[in-house]
């Protein structure tokens, strides 16, 4: 088949039936009756982003990441069904077991091994069986984690990219890459581990972590890497101080101090994503707007770390009225002073860093505008707590929180803003903000 508008009509076709089908409760033959799960629609979405992106040069790609979600995920989900003794865990919303999870990185492993020297002459090019293995091993791995993570049928969509993302890139990279991405893998797998055998990450945040340091490390390389770890590692030792003073605010904030899998999106995944459309479209004003993610997101971190710390009481950035210490949106003369202090260290370490063979001019305006950006970020994080996060109020001990459960497992009951909308919401806004303000500053300024 030479067109790819067929295939592109066949999985329009096929996620308008499933959707419907499960908003309605028809087509009970296909669907899970026990629980909701949009695996149906998940799957037809796969292959057609797959055959929009990959069909006309790597039909490969499509081939063996479609076959990857066929047989490797029916395969773990056939084992953890039918084992009687299994090793369970539950990363998201669904229980998985290692059995199953071993099994899908063997099959996943064995489907690029055997698959790709055997269909690879459909793109014009060849691929030897070590090379293949090589593939096969990066590939199932990152599927495997992608899996893992998954719940509600979404692994239909993610370990089908995940490998897909794999592929792609070691097919049309050359070996030096190839190799950096092998040990990027490796230093991400060692970071996640580390990180969460020191509790600064739960389990589904390591995971998280390991897949979002895949990109960061595998692709950009050091450059790209030390701007991320400098943000995680000093906010994860800000984290632990002053911890006794801290302990007080334990049933305001929402989230303690280890981060899980919505805090390292929050937080990473604009840089994440920076990355790899970098990598698709290269431009030296990804790595600024990388920067100004950064920036604002540690700006945040240290202004609330370091900020709940003062002795002076809080204002609200929205009216200026005093407000109890640790509420969203309180500000303090601290906090402010750690917030700026926490974008000129992104600052400084992203310009020394600042690849050499990039043309945007890197002059000391630059490194204001990533700070200035970070700082700004701060503001917006503030503002967006004060106005339209969720707040609640525990009808016990009637104290204002970002918690929907408080005392003795009472529910809170909503007071201001919109229950969708919770911390890591806000700072998912923030880190946005952060690579948008550098964009516009530059544009503005530099252009």
């Amino acid at each position: 088949m030479t067109s790819k508008k067929p295939l592109i009509w066949l999985a329009v076709l096929f996620i308008i039936v499933n959707y419907t089908g499960i908003r309605t409760g028809k087509l009970m033959g296909i669907h899970d009756t026990r629980r909701r799960s949009y695996g149906t629609v998940f799957y037809p979405m796969t292959f057609l982003f797959l055959v929009w992106i990959c069909w006309d040069n790597y039909k490969s790609i499509v081939m063996i990441s479609m076959l990857i979600l066929a047989l490797a995920d029916a395969a773990a989900a056939i084992v953890g069904e039918n084992l009687k003794t299994l090793h369970e865990y539950q990363l998201g919303r669904d229980k998985k077991s290692i059995e199953g999870s071993f099994v899908m990185f063997i099959t996943s492993f064995l489907i690029v091994l055997v698959g790709l020297p055997a269909i690879d002459y459909l793109d014009g090019h060849t691929v030897s069986w070590i090379r293949a293995g090589w593939i096969g091993l990066n590939t199932a791995i990152v599927a495997t984690a992608c899996e893992a993570l998954s719940g509600s049928g979404s692994d239909n969509l993610s370990a089908p990219l995940g490998a897909a993302f794999v592929l792609n890139f070691m097919l049309i990279h050359p070996n030096p890459a190839n190799i950096q991405f092998s040990i990027g893998i490796g230093l991400a797998f060692v970071f996640a581990l580390a990180a969460y055998r020191a509790h600064y990450l739960t389990a589904n945040g390591s995971v998280t972590a390991f897949l979002l340091a895949v990109v960061i490390f595998g692709i950009g390389g050091w450059k790209w890497t030390i701007p991320i770890l400098t943000f995680f590692l000093l906010s994860s030792l800000l984290s632990r101080m002053g911890k006794k003073q801290k302990s007080q605010f334990g049933l305001i904030f929402e989230k303690e101090s280890r981060r899980d899998m919505g805090q390292v999106l929050a937080n990473g995944g604009i840089a994440g994503v920076i990355v790899l459309l970098d990598n698709y479209f290269p431009s030296p004003l990804w790595y600024a707007m990388y920067l100004g993610s950064l920036a604002g997101v540690n700006s945040d971190t240290w202004a609330t770390e370091i900020g709940v710390l003062s002795k002076s009481e809080p204002r609200s950035i929205k009216n200026l009225k005093k407000v109890e210490p640790g509420t969203s949106g309180g500000v303090t003369g601290l906090g402010l002073g750690s917030a700026f202090l926490g974008a000129l260290i992104i600052g400084i370490i992203g310009v020394l860093l600042v690849p050499t063979d990039y043309s945007l001019s890197f002059s000391p305006l630059f490194f204001y505008i990533i700070v200035l950006g970070g700082f700004l970020a701060s503001l917006v994080d503030s503002l967006l707590g004060a106005t339209i996060q969720a707040q609640y109020r525990c009808p016990i001990c009637k104290k204002i929180t970002e918690k929907q459960i408080h005392c003795d497992g009472k529910e809170t009951v909503l007071i201001s803003g919109y229950r969708r909308l919770n911390n890591d919401g806000v700072n998912f806004f923030c880190s946005v903000c952060g690579g948008l303000f550098v964009w516009i500053m530059i544009k503005l300024i530099i252009d």
